[in-house]
């Protein structure tokens, strides 16, 4: 437990060091936001193995699982930023194409199932590994952590220019 504190620590370092060159523009830079991401990720992933005090065997299963997952729902997620964007810019055109527009409602529609799609797969698995304790822990610990994560980058945006949005 002891060996993962300083790891958690320079993640989180890391983090907050990539925070402060996304600010420096409106709408940020993508490589620093995808920086950002997979940092968050990795804390993620070390204050969930300290929380659930997984065993190495558990650890084993679930650490190849959660990054394979997190990659592919980065990738969606990049996708649906820019439907969103589009959608964004369309709806703020005169007379918006309403054919556009549903083929951009539908492909976020599908993006937003397909993470949820990738969330539920991985509980499946987590049920198999980790014990009712665990799962419980599991649980609090996920909305926990979001719900820090989501307050954290509320306070970062207070401190920039609002990002300027259409519609």
């Amino acid at each position: 437990m002891k060996k993962c504190a300083p790891a958690a620590v320079f993640v989180l370092v890391l983090a907050l060091g990539t925070l402060a060159p996304a600010q420096g523009s409106q709408q940020g830079d993508p490589q620093a936001r995808m920086r950002i991401r997979e940092n968050i990720s990795n804390l993620y992933l070390l204050r969930l193995t300290r929380a659930l005090d997984l065993t190495e065997e558990q650890t084993a299963k679930v650490y190849p699982l959660l990054t394979k997952v997190e990659k592919v729902k980065a990738g969606i997620q990049r996708r649906m930023g820019q439907d969103l964007r589009d959608l964004r810019a369309e709806l703020a055109k005169d007379g918006a194409g309403e054919q556009r527009v549903l083929e951009l409602v539908g492909r976020v529609r599908e993006a937003r199932r397909s993470i949820r799609q990738k969330d539920d797969e991985v509980e499946d698995v987590l049920e198999g590994v980790l014990t009712p304790a665990q799962l419980g822990k599991y649980i609090v610990f996920s909305v926990d952590f979001l719900r820090g994560i989501g307050e954290n980058l509320e306070r970062a945006r207070g401190m920039r220019a609002p990002i300027k949005r259409t519609p």
